[in-house]
């Protein structure tokens, strides 16, 4: 008998109609590729028990970060659609990450943590995060050394 829980195939959090409301028409326009990413990641159902299985963290710490990352945590605390961060979920969710993929990962379950569970405000909780889980700045060092 396994401790890893069965997946979830419903989508526990439904998303708010419009999350994206808080961008004007030319960035909606500018960011479109992007909103698709997430909007993609958002529908796969699968991909958060893969991914706290690979990285040995909890079906809800993982469902938490994507939910915070890509799903309502977008409009509530208006996000802009980030690009390297739908590639790096999207290569995680399909098996064929880097290395820094799970800093992000690190980084989105500690933020989320510390905004949903504990209250904090975004801004204090991703410099928390950033200090701990790095990821924009290996991400820089990386493109540096490309």
């Amino acid at each position: 008998m396994s401790n890893i829980p069965e997946p979830n195939p419903k989508p526990t959090n439904s998303l708010p109609p419009d999350r994206w409301e808080h961008l004007d028409k030319y960035e909606r326009k500018y960011l479109q590729k992007i909103i698709i990413a997430y909007d993609k990641i958002m529908e796969v159902t699968d991909d958060v028990y893969q991914i706290a299985s690979r990285y040995r963290l909890s079906v809800e710490e993982v469902e938490r970060a994507k939910d915070y990352a890509f799903g309502r945590g977008v409009s509530l605390n208006q996000f802009l659609p980030d690009e390297d961060m739908a590639a790096a979920w999207t290569r995680m969710a399909s098996g064929q990450e880097i290395d820094i993929d799970e800093v992000l990962l690190r980084h989105e379950v500690f933020e989320s943590n510390l905004v949903v569970n504990q209250g904090m405000n975004t801004e204090n909780a991703h410099n928390l995060a950033q200090a701990r889980y790095p990821w924009s700045e290996l991400l820089k060092q990386r493109r540096y050394h490309e």
